[in-house]
């Protein structure tokens, strides 16, 4: 039940020390003219007065709130905006306190920064989409004047109405009270004007002002520069027609010197040249430059492509203070030559042969040597070259660049345009080595490529590597996204010996390990975890394993995956925000809810990190379908087999790929229905602490020793540790693997345990265990695992669900009782067996096996007899597992017979026989 708008003011007052005003009832305007000196300051005063006027709706007022919004008011447009400028909004807008009031939009609130800068009231309007220039709506609104001077009021009133549909509308405005001016915005409950309906928080507030969050640097920077922001903003519009900007002329050069620019930028595509430089594309045509703290791309380029405009105050060739478009030439003076225009234009003189005395250039010698075995592509008989070959597949060639360090795709065909090949190398170098009388020879330059890559052979698309832990060759490698970590020293990704292809990514500076911690300091993680309720004792170790391995999950040759369960509560959500997911850092990557197989796979990419799915429910057939899909990417990742996942593309080619996850996921009910999955997952069951105070004091306790022990620096030095065991690890996940499977008899559930049991033994530990030791320590504990891989086999589970499905039985007199079908075998099979026979006298045996037959099931001397294809069993097990097969997995229960035709109810198929002893 919702919560008055009395209760909401006092919160917000009390909680956050907000200013709120009273705002009418069904409206947007404030109660009291002289709102802005009558805002409520005191929590209980606020109380009181909604108490009285329930029906008014709450207002805050920015000023005295130290608060600001951003008032989205029409979202598809804003997306728009946000695809120009290469912001990704829904991650943006998850992290906000966002409420939503009308169904076009909403409105983010932030606090106030401590130093905020140039922060004014601002607004951005679009023309309708009808009417890109106005002139529809101002000849529309010319003639309703004129209408109305002529009296024709009905003529004016349907003029103004159909002006409206070709008016401008407002996209955003940028809220705050400044300039001496108040302004208020509207919160929830409050009921909306228009549609009636109560504003609510869709993304919630944090629970202390303290916590609320700042605008985001993209947004300060388009808020503090609104002078330059607003025309782009403005002209992202799509259907508003697009000027050629207003270019400052040249200023004249000599002929010598402006014959050089001029060359050199028809030489040189302006993209290729921006990302040489560090500029990251993002949008359609921006440009972030390496300058920008911001992250907000402010280097615009023109349509034609050869000039840009960079907005960003930090680059040293903003346009803001030169008025002046940046050409590829300006960017080759920066960055090559300090500035120094004269030294420049000589370079690109002597570059581009335009000298009299032209640079004789060295000859390529002729090829005498293949491509080294361990580092195909690298050397190739040509010094110092810039990129690698990584061989061919199907007609695209791949590439690594030393500029870029991230694989490149061109086409056989592709190689004809020489924009392609300049992303391997600049122009000098293909001058240098094939080198011609009218510049750089590319056909030459291409069929050396071919031949190289030839040697190299087919391209492998699973040696590509992203960021997390690996093991390379007896090395283990941390990969940080812009350089590596081998065996603890920092390596330059191109300088990496290795025949895997590790590329190039945003760094996650939360990887890098700090320090060491020592055994006894390591062990504190399995104190932790040994202070929660768990089901079962051994739980603790096998989570504190979990969390060891996770950051080097892409290490494992076998990824455990576990999944955490407790009814409401229990602290499941407590346990990943505070205690899992500092421990991990930024190694993991969290998702939730309606997260889909695809998003976490386009997500992970090549990178090797864990995955914590929180509410992995499957409360519906689609979420059951959608997290089925999840499970099977799990299962994929368990091993380092030589399986991958195939998916089929558009363009008729398989597009194949492997993850190196481990997953953890939360929820209450556990939606494992296979046992391949079973056997990959190990369920960690929380439970609930003790009533009263025992239980607050259990509590108090954990969250204290949580607090004072998992700062940053540990987390950092519990993940240094683990990487610096890695290869310890993985020979003790063998050992413990072993050991396990000797003692519960099952190979697959050694293997699962066995990795998580290496992780918590390298916590007090760094030394390789011994089978002995592996044998006593696994022995020593309470598993009971034993029945429950028997009950996690296919034709057991299988079983379970035909035999607790509902059958509705017919007796006499037309009426019906609803039995299992395990109830009415065991009343059948009562005398058979030599069991007491069954004291449910409401049908009889014969009703009970009419009903059977109706389902494709028949009881007959001691043998359960299943149809192969009947209809009703179809239905029974459609959506489940085994819906395509169940008579080849039931037929592993030992005793099954297969039956060549047998008749249920007057339908005839083939069955298979079972003892019902090995059933019931």
């Amino acid at each position: 039940m919702s919560k008055p708008t009395n209760w909401y003011a006092q919160r917000y007052v009390e909680r956050y020390s907000f200013a709120v005003i009273p705002i009418k009832p069904k409206s947007k305007l404030p109660v009291e003219n002289d709102w802005g000196n009558r805002a409520f300051t005191d929590p209980d005063k606020a109380a009181k007065h909604w108490e009285d006027n329930p029906t008014l709706n709450i207002g805050l007022a920015l000023g005295p709130s130290q608060m600001c919004s951003l008032d989205i008011d029409c979202m598809d447009s804003f997306r728009l905006i946000a695809e120009e400028f290469g912001i990704d909004l829904d991650a943006e807008l998850s992290k906000v306190p966002t409420i939503q009031g009308a169904d076009k939009g909403m409105r983010c609130m932030f606090r106030v920064p401590a130093q905020p800068g140039v922060m004014n009231y601002q607004k951005i309007s679009w023309p309708g989409k009808g009417d890109p220039t106005g002139d529809i709506h101002k000849q529309m609104m010319r003639d309703a004047a004129k209408a109305k001077a002529e009296g024709n009021t009905e003529r004016e009133a349907e003029l103004r109405a159909n002006a409206k549909q070709f008016s401008a509308y407002t996209v955003l405005e940028l809220r705050v009270s400044n300039e001496g001016k108040q302004r208020y915005d509207v919160l929830p409950p409050s009921c909306h004007p228009d549609t009636l309906k109560p504003y609510r928080w869709t993304v919630q507030p944090p629970k202390t002002l303290a916590e609320w969050p700042e605008p985001p640097p993209w947004l300060m920077a388009i808020w503090n520069a609104w002078d330059s922001f607003k025309p782009q903003l403005v002209d992202a519009c799509p259907w508003i027609p697009k000027a050629a900007p207003q270019v400052p002329k040249a200023p004249k050069q000599p002929a010598q010197q402006g014959s050089a620019i001029t060359a050199f930028n028809d030489a040189h595509d302006l993209r290729l040249v921006l990302e040489q430089y560090g500029y990251t594309r993002k949008g359609k045509s921006r440009y972030l430059s390496p300058h920008s703290t911001t992250n907000l791309p402010g280097v615009v380029l023109f349509p034609d492509e050869d000039r840009c405009f960079i907005h960003h105050a930090s680059d040293p060739l903003c346009s803001d203070d030169t008025g002046k478009p940046v050409n590829p030439f300006d960017l080759y003076v920066e960055y090559e030559h300090g500035g120094d225009v004269s030294k420049a234009v000589k370079a690109a003189a002597e570059l581009l042969g335009l000298t009299r005395e032209r640079k004789e250039k060295p000859k390529l010698e002729p090829e005498t040597t293949a491509p080294a075995q361990d580092e195909p592509g690298q050397d190739q008989g040509k010094p110092n070259m810039p990129f690698r070959c990584l061989g061919v597949d199907e007609g695209t060639y791949y590439y690594l660049p030393r500029s870029t360090q991230q694989v490149t795709a061109i086409s056989a065909a592709g190689h004809s345009n020489k924009s392609n090949l300049l992303q391997l190398a600049r122009l000098e170098w293909w001058e240098s080595y094939f080198s011609s009388k009218n510049g750089a020879d590319w056909t030459q330059g291409a069929s050396h490529l071919f031949e190289v890559s030839a040697k190299v052979g087919t391209f492998d698309a699973g040696k590509v590597r992203g960021r997390g832990a690996w093991f390379d060759a007896g090395k283990s490698v941390l990969h940080l996204g812009d350089r590596l970590l081998v065996d603890g020293l920092e390596v330059q990704i191109p300088d990496f010996d290795t025949k895997f292809i590790y590329e190039k990514k945003p760094p996650l500076e939360g990887l890098m390990p700090e320090g060491h911690l020592d055994e006894s300091q390591a062990l504190l993680l399995h104190k932790i975890t040994g202070m929660l309720n768990w089901g079962k004792p051994i739980n603790s170790t096998l989570l504190a394993g979990w969390i060891v391995l996770a950051p080097i999950c892409g290490a494992m040759n076998w990824r455990p995956h576990v999944w955490l369960t407790g009814q409401r509560g229990t602290g499941k959500t407590w346990l990943v925000d505070n205690i899992i997911a500092p421990a991990l850092g930024d190694s993991s990557l969290t998702v939730q809810s309606n997260s889909t197989e695809a998003g976490i796979r386009q997500r992970l990419k090549q990178d090797a990190r864990p995955v914590i799915f929180d509410e992995a429910e499957g409360e519906s057939q689609h979420a059951r379908q959608r997290m089925q899909a999840v499970l099977e990417l799990a299962r994929q990742a368990s091993s380092d087999g030589v399986a991958e996942i195939a998916k089929g593309t558009a363009g008729g080619k398989a597009l194949s790929f492997k993850v190196r996850s481990m997953f953890m996921m939360g929820s209450i009910n556990v939606g494992l229905a296979q046992a391949a999955d079973k056997s990959r997952f190990t369920v960690l069951t929380l439970t609930k602490a003790p009533q009263g105070i025992e239980g607050r004091k259990q509590f108090e306790d954990l969250e204290s020793f949580v607090n004072n022990t998992l700062s940053k620096e540990y987390c950092a030095g519990l993940r240094a540790r683990t990487y610096h065991l890695i290869p310890v690890i993985r020979k003790n996940a063998k050992v413990f693997a072993k050991a396990a499977a000797e003692h519960i008899g099952n190979q697959r559930a050694g293997d699962q345990l066995g990795a998580l049991l290496a992780g918590t033994w390298s916590l007090g530990s760094s030394e390789v265990v011994t089978h002995a030791e592996a044998i006593e320590y696994v022995s020593g504990q309470d598993w009971g695992m034993d029945n429950d891989e028997n009950m996690d086999s296919d034709e057991t589970m299988l079983t379970h669900h035909i035999l607790s499905t509902k059958l509705e039985i017919e007796i006499m007199g037309g009426m019906r009782r609803n039995r299992t079908i395990a109830e009415v075998l065991e009343k059948l099979s009562a005398r058979v067996t030599g069991s007491a026979e069954v004291s449910d006298f409401e049908y009889q045996e014969e009703d009970g096996k009419k009903a059977l037959a109706r389902v494709g099931i028949r009881y007959v001397d001691g043998m359960l007899v299943v149809s192969e294809s009947h209809p009703r069993l179809k239905e029974m097990l459609k959506d489940t597992p085994w819906g395509g097969g169940w008579a080849d997995i039931i037929g592993r229960i030992p005793g099954a017979i297969k039956v060549h035709v047998y008749r249920f109810a007057g339908v005839r198929t083939r069955a298979i026989k079972v003892p019902i002893g090995e059933i019931l």
